[in-house]
């Protein structure tokens, strides 16, 4: 697929994209998989099966937590949720982006989007794991400023928690 010259559109998951996100992200996990496809299928089966589920309920009907879409060209092409954890920390879940949409800022932007919801929420903290199969976006979270606080084995593959602690702007 040819790279869109158009910026793409950032909203509100909305029930008609569910097909779209939970395609987008089982395959954005798969593309990483490398060896260890059956460990990572059954962490999406089970992802899929939670949260991913029901994203109204999980994400748009609790308070201070949001699902949102990247779409370029029609096509949803990046996801990314916040779910409040306390007063004063949210957890970015869900983030991927589509293979042919990468390293064209989507990412960067979600980012931004969720963050700029996390301040207005008044949260201090953002936090999120991942693992170390998904490199850039290891590197992108760091650059972002997220800070690495630790790891945990999960058979072969080792989940990685980063925290972005939010000052208040005056």
């Amino acid at each position: 697929m040819r790279k869109s010259s158009t910026q793409p559109k950032i909203r509100t998951f909305q029930p008609s994209d569910t097909e779209a996100v939970h395609h987008l992200f089982a395959r954005g996990m798969m593309d990483f998989a490398a060896g260890l496809e059956e460990d990572i299928r059954s962490y999406v089966q089970h992802s899929l099966s939670d949260d991913l589920a029901d994203i109204p309920s999980h994400y748009l009907a609790q308070p201070g937590s949001h699902f949102w879409v990247a779409e370029l060209d029609v096509r949803v092409v990046g996801i990314v949720g916040i779910q409040r954890r306390s007063d004063t920390e949210a957890e970015l879940r869900r983030m991927s982006v589509a293979a042919e949409a990468r390293r064209q800022g989507i990412g960067w932007k979600l980012l931004e989007i969720a963050e700029t919801f996390c301040r207005e929420q008044g949260y201090q903290r953002v936090r999120l794991t991942t693992v170390d199969l998904l490199q850039p976006a290891v590197a992108m979270y760091q650059k972002f400023g997220f800070q690495l606080v630790g790891e945990e084995s999960y058979n072969q593959i080792v989940g990685k928690h980063f925290v972005k602690h939010l000052a208040n702007r005056p």
